[in-house]
């Protein structure tokens, strides 16, 4: 009897994991003939960091080092989930873009400048369900997509401007030498493609948790620096510090639905 118990018990809490329209307790009594999905309207918050690249094409003679950046990044989105089959959403994502940049000092610990801007970026995102890791529950799920990253603030702008002066030679002839380092930000900052993987997590029906991964592809360059070394009046050496175009994102995300319901369509189709 106990055994009957547990048996029913599991198959209970199964069906009510299904989502709704897979359900046997929830009867489509409305339209029998009809197709039922669930549908639903969610609220995302998200928060994680952001990996930026940067690459130096000239150390003028080890005088100047480059480095990458990590950064927080957070958002907000809103988005509609089909049969928690697929999903597409849009939203608002504070998204810093910064590379390290060190000049030596000759004495020691060099100048180190953290050099960039934060993008006022609009997420357009499609996700799609591709693993069930819960068989009996399926209340932990795989999704892969891909989007569109729009930045709204992105134009060709200087962001950092500084001149290092010193001297050299010997006291009867002293020569005046200069590091001169200016940096702009690109029109090609103004958009990015984006590949995603997220995990997500059923913590009751309509709250969830994810982690997720995504990959963002840019042109090189949006963020550049210009560096130019001098004796005297004459140019001895330049060198440019670029942002690369792939960095990348990982965090957490929450997700609560805000309305549900279902969609009827014919069974025939």
């Amino acid at each position: 009897m106990i055994g009957l118990f547990a048996e029913l018990k599991a198959q209970e809490d199964e069906e009510y994991y299904k989502p709704p329209s897979k359900r046997l307790d929830v009867r489509n009594n409305t339209y029998p003939n009809l197709d039922r999905k669930a549908v639903s309207l969610y609220l995302g918050l998200e928060g994680g960091f952001k990996l930026n690249y940067a690459s130096l094409n000239n150390s003028i003679g080890n005088l100047v080092s480059s480095q990458n950046n990590n950064d927080f990044s957070w958002g907000i989105s809103v988005g509609y989930n089909s049969d928690n089959k697929w999903a597409v959403e849009t939203g608002y994502l504070k998204n810093p873009v910064y590379f390290v940049q060190s000049v030596s000092s000759g004495r020691g610990a060099p100048f180190t400048y953290r050099i960039g801007t934060i993008l006022n970026t609009i997420p357009l995102r499609y996700k799609y369900k591709v693993l069930n890791l819960d068989v009996i529950t399926k209340s932990a799920v795989i999704y892969v997509g891909g989007g569109v990253l729009l930045n709204t603030n992105a134009k060709e702008q200087m962001v950092f401007a500084r001149t290092f002066t010193g001297v050299s030679g010997n006291a009867i002839k002293r020569d005046t030498i200069r590091l001169i380092s200016e940096s702009f930000t690109t029109k090609k900052l103004f958009a990015a493609f984006e590949l995603q993987t997220e995990l997500q997590g059923r913590v009751t029906n309509g709250f969830y948790i994810s982690l997720f991964g995504r990959m963002n592809f840019a042109p090189s360059g949006g963020l550049r620096s210009d560096l130019v070394y001098k004796q005297n009046s004459n140019k001895i050496g330049e060198a440019t510090q670029s942002l690369k175009g792939i960095s990348y994102n990982f965090g957490l995300l929450l997700r609560l639905d805000l309305a549900r319901g279902y969609k009827y369509q014919s069974q025939v189709e």
